[in-house]
């Protein structure tokens, strides 16, 4: 047998090269957003947001790092430690109550969000930034008859859901019967002081309910 018929031995397969860290980075980065539901669309706008690029293959390694880093710090702690959010939600559903907003959902609130500032959904809104959506609802709740005390400038959590409680009553044709029927079925004591946060903002949502059946 001639040596040019000689079977040829086997190759080994060679084995593709791991995807680098960059690769790792941008593909952790893309699961990230679909846990978050985070579209492609929105995706860039946060990078842009949060980087300065919209586009991740102009990134380096260390800012990929940062994205990621962010995607999965909201992730893991999700909006209790923000209280900002918790905050623009609560003013929304106050607007949604007078009957201002016909949506209290995020996806309308984030379209809010867009128009006061640019972000394109109120998870991406950090606290620098919020300050001035916060000032934008409260003004529009004043033009809605809500009328903010002076000790607002302190942060009084209590006195913002009285002003807003009693811009709510005062929408019905006789606003002490509805304010004392709808407080009596909550079970609530005759002295304000002695009610929480969370019964005030029970009493918020009872008499929105009723005000907006009433407008239908």
């Amino acid at each position: 047998m001639s040596c040019w018929n000689w079977p040829m031995s086997k190759q080994p397969k060679r084995r593709s090269a791991p995807a680098d860290a960059r690769t790792r980075k941008m593909r952790a980065v893309l699961a990230a957003c679909r846990r978050l539901g985070i579209d492609g669309d929105a995706r860039k706008d946060l990078q842009l947001e949060v980087i300065g690029v919209a586009s991740m293959a102009h990134m380096s390694d260390g800012q990929l790092g940062r994205l990621l880093d962010h995607l999965n710090r909201d992730w893991k702690r999700g909006n209790q430690d923000r209280p900002h959010i918790g905050k623009i939600k609560a003013l929304w559903w106050s607007l949604y109550w007078l009957g201002a907003v016909g949506d209290p959902g995020d996806r309308a609130i984030s379209a809010f969000v867009q128009r006061q500032t640019g972000i394109s959904a109120l998870r991406f809104l950090d606290h620098t930034r919020a300050h001035s959506v916060i000032e934008a609802l409260k003004d529009w709740l004043a033009r809605e008859g809500v009328v903010w005390p002076e000790s607002l400038r302190g942060g009084d959590g209590r006195a913002e859901r009285f002003a807003v409680i009693d811009a709510i009553a005062g929408r019905f044709s006789d606003p002490a019967v509805t304010f004392q029927a709808t407080r009596r079925g909550l079970g609530l004591p005759d002295a304000r002081a002695l009610w929480s946060e969370r019964e005030l903002d029970d009493l918020i949502r009872q008499l929105g309910k009723q005000l907006r059946a009433a407008s239908q």
